[in-house]
């Protein structure tokens, strides 16, 4: 794939991330330090699992110039599924719960999208070290 397509899925996957979390603020308003701090945590733990993921993902540089392989990995939106499957769920089954418990599940999907982003991050520039040498 080109350099400029490997970045197409973890922009997508932003993109999703803010409009669910816009959708959500709008369908039942939550405190926003609730948000913020849900947010902050989701940021704190993808940043490892990122990291980690960008390590073991296998990346070589293609024969065109601009050009690099990276296996292919399910678990990318696996992750990112099962945290909106998460988020809804607590939404629909715990209504109860109000608007602070949709804030706090506002973190499950900034960790799977910044676990993506971040190991995005990682493998670019396993990338660009290996063109370079």
């Amino acid at each position: 794939m080109t350099v400029s397509r490997f970045w197409i899925q973890p922009l997508i996957l932003v993109i999703m991330t803010a409009l669910v979390l816009w959708a959500g603020e709008q369908l039942t308003p939550p405190p926003i330090g609730l948000v913020v701090l849900s947010i902050a945590i989701g940021i704190a733990a993808g940043i490892p699992l990122g990291i980690a993921r960008g390590h073991h993902s296998k990346v070589r540089p293609g024969e065109k110039p601009g050009t690099l392989y990276v296996d292919p990995s399910p678990i990318v939106m696996a992750i990112w599924l099962i945290a909106f499957a998460l988020k809804y769920a607590v939404r629909f089954l715990l209504p109860q719960a109000g608007p602070g418990a949709a804030a706090a599940t506002d973190g499950f999907i900034v960790f799977a999208a910044t676990s993506v982003l971040v190991a995005r991050v990682v493998i670019f520039r396993k990338y660009e070290t290996m063109v370079k040498a």
